[in-house]
């Protein structure tokens, strides 16, 4: 599965990614081209998702 959220910087993005590299094969950061520079939107795009370690949510 694949993952794509908008976030802006000086949020909680450390702490998405960090929760998402746990359950997907890749995590990016994605800033368009059509985004202004000084804009502190970009996407984080994640890949591969592998499940949650430790949970059994769906298979219960």
């Amino acid at each position: 599965g694949t993952f794509v959220a908008k976030v802006l910087a000086g949020g909680a993005e450390n702490e998405l990614q960090g929760l998402l590299k746990r359950a997907f094969t890749k995590v990016a950061n994605v800033k368009p081209p059509a985004s202004r520079s000084d804009s502190s939107e970009k996407f984080v795009v994640a890949t591969g998702f592998r499940g949650v370690p430790g949970d059994r949510s769906l298979t219960d």
